[in-house]
């Protein structure tokens, strides 16, 4: 595969093309007319062909050439005359002081036109190349939003190379990332594929590996052998390389081959568009290695569930069947034990009965936190839930001299998993039983409100600190008050709220106590 030009015959288009040669052309043209007009009589107006020189001139920019070639043109063109004269013996031929006057007049109107053609052509020049900076501005910022757009994707080599061919407005145009690990992508004609390495232009292949200045873009002439002979040509063109680099390394190089000479604007947009490349690829990267360090830790989590399932399972199984075991054993199922012996054994199964919550609060934490629970949920009456509550907690209450006062005049009905929502309200009330001294009240209530229904416990009790309610939810987090428990139930409550749709809220009493307030999203 080449980059090489078509041939065809070398013309004037060339020149124009390759503005170096335009000044050998133009003083080989004053040439000849100085020797044509010396070898004619005065009478022959050859001196006309003096202002062709300067219309070519038109072609270049530089203003110092066409200068220079007016002053040639006067000056062969006085030379010509006064040798013409001599050759007469110095008898100056009327027709010919005529057509050498108009000859000058003609000089200096195309002279006149000459300059004005280029200034008006350097204007357009810069008018040009500001309407071809605000378009590459905009295609890059167009690219930034399609690059972006295939962050973590396969689809990011190709992005990068299709881009590129529309910022630089290359037709073709090759992107070879570091390493050679996915080979090189190309763009023909506005479409990216992949490529090997192999297959890259040969004028292109020394330069797919990192170049010697990986911190800039470069344009380097191409050098082709000259082709003057019949039917070919010989067009100028350089190698664009545009290095992807950052401070970790060399990411890659852009490379594409440019017709004319070097193009500052070119360059800029350049490295323009490859500071959005590096940056596309260090987010590609920090996602590859976000992606990376997820699976380990889902896969960490897996584990972690597993032993978590595992050990709930050893531990509730056992621990169900030694309770039941010593209940029997304390009602005599296995004969008649000594007073001691009988209030040892329910001792142990309270203390049996304890861990076995222990066991159940840690496990729907670790389920509430791995995400991986699948309750299933229903309507929940929460007015049922509060008066079955506070009768299951009524004996505990009585014992500690606390009176419990159930307040649920009305259906409330939220849409949850039964068993979550009874378990945030047992814990409410324990809390708010643990917190009250004796001769208190708790009043648990189930209200309705617009669109939401609320669970509240009020105690009379000691209340929370101001310095405590902030982290009042928090997993672990214990009162001032509190030297008992594990600090997870009121962090279950608020979880099981907020899996719900929901919140929960702290309200001090005056003149002491709490409000814990459940708010539930009311069931359609």
């Amino acid at each position: 595969m080449s980059l090489a030009q078509e041939s065809r015959p070398f013309g004037l288009r060339d020149i124009v093309l390759a503005p170096k040669y335009l000044p050998l052309a133009a003083y080989t043209l004053i040439a000849t007319a100085f020797i044509v007009d010396m070898v004619t009589p005065q009478a022959l107006n050859a001196e006309a062909f003096y202002a062709v020189p300067v219309v070519l001139a038109a072609f270049s920019p530089n203003r110092r050439l066409t200068y220079r070639l007016i002053l040639v043109s006067l000056l062969a063109n006085t030379l010509a005359a006064i040798f013409d004269a001599g050759m007469d013996n110095f008898h100056w031929d009327p027709i010919g002081v005529e057509n050498r006057f108009l000859s000058l007049v003609s000089l200096a109107a195309v002279a006149a036109l000459t300059l004005a053609v280029q200034t008006a052509a350097a204007r357009i020049g810069s008018l040009s190349a500001i309407d071809v900076q605000r378009r590459r501005h905009a295609a890059l910022s167009s690219a930034a939003d399609r690059i972006l757009a295939t962050l973590g994707s396969p689809q990011l080599d190709a992005a990068i190379v299709a881009e590129a061919a529309r910022v630089l407005e290359q037709r073709t145009i090759y992107w070879c990332p570091a390493g050679d690990r996915l080979g090189c992508w190309s763009v023909a004609d506005g479409l990216p594929c992949q490529m090997r390495s192999s297959d890259l232009p040969q004028e292109l292949a020394a330069l797919a590996k990192e170049p010697p200045d990986a911190r800039h873009p470069a344009l380097t002439p191409l050098e082709e052998p000259e082709k003057w002979g019949r039917g070919s040509r010989r067009v100028e063109q350089s190698l664009l390389s545009v290095p992807i680099s950052d401070k970790s390394g060399f990411m890659g190089v852009l490379l594409a081959q440019v017709a004319g000479p070097e193009e500052q604007g070119l360059l800029v947009i350049a490295a323009s568009f490859a500071n959005l490349v590096v940056g596309a690829l260090q987010q590609s990267r920090l996602i590859a290695d976000l992606a990376a360090r997820n699976r380990t830790l889902n896969e960490k989590q897996n584990i972690i569930q597993g032993l978590i399932d595992a050990i709930a399972h050893d531990l509730r199984t056992p621990l169900a069947a030694l309770s039941v075991t010593l209940k029997q054993a304390g009602e005599g199922a296995f004969g008649e034990l000594p007073p001691t012996y009988a209030a040892v054994l329910g001792e142990s199964k309270t203390s049996i009965d304890e861990i076995s919550r222990l066991a159940e609060t840690l496990l729907l934490v670790a389920r509430l936190e791995s995400g991986s629970r699948r309750e299933v949920r229903t309507r929940v009456r929460l007015d049922k839930i509060v008066r079955e509550l506070a009768a299951e907690f009524g004996p505990m209450a009585s014992a500690r001299g606390i009176a419990i006062v159930a307040d649920a005049p009305a259906e409330a009905v939220a849409h949850g998993a039964a068993g979550d929502l009874r378990r945030a309200i047992a814990n409410l009330l324990a809390n708010a039983i643990a917190h009250t001294p004796s001769g208190g009240t708790v009043v648990v209530s189930a209200t309705n409100g617009t669109g939401w229904v609320e669970v509240s416990v009020a105690d009379d009790g000691y209340g929370v600190e101001e310095r405590h309610r902030d982290a009042l939810f928090e997993r672990f987090s214990r009162t001032a008050q509190s030297g008992t428990g594990t600090g997870l139930g009121l962090y279950i409550v608020r979880r099981v709220a907020e899996e719900l749709g929901g919140y929960v809220r702290y309200e001090p009493r005056e003149p002491r106590g709490s409000t814990f307030v459940i708010a539930l999203p009311a069931a359609a």
